[in-house]
């Protein structure tokens, strides 16, 4: 199994945070770097649920290519250049993200 750096996983807890304006371990202990370390598609799949619980998405199928792109990467890192993509994957999250907050 492919793990995140922790340094990593703190970025992502941050965004996730931010958009569902919870503490540390929010959103029933999701919203926490621990978990997203070994489960870094954990956060896009918590933004994305919240942006479509929202009926915030302009189409239903509007983050597809995003969620399968990653998941590809983090499933199969021996075939990606997964460090890299970490770093990229963080920054779309962020650009998504930054869309929906006030």
């Amino acid at each position: 199994m492919y793990r995140i750096n922790h340094g990593d996983a703190i970025r992502l807890e941050s965004i996730v945070r931010r958009l569902f304006k919870c503490d540390r371990a929010g959103v029933s202990g999701l919203a926490d770097a621990d978990n997203f370390e070994s489960r870094p598609m954990d956060a896009a799949i918590m933004v994305v649920s919240y942006i479509h619980a929202h009926g915030l998405q302009s189409s239903e199928k509007q983050y597809d290519e995003f969620l399968c792109k990653y998941d590809n990467i983090f499933t199969y890192p021996d075939e990606n250049d997964t460090d890299n993509e970490v770093e990229n994957y963080i920054e779309e999250l962020t650009t998504i993200v930054e869309e929906y907050i006030e």
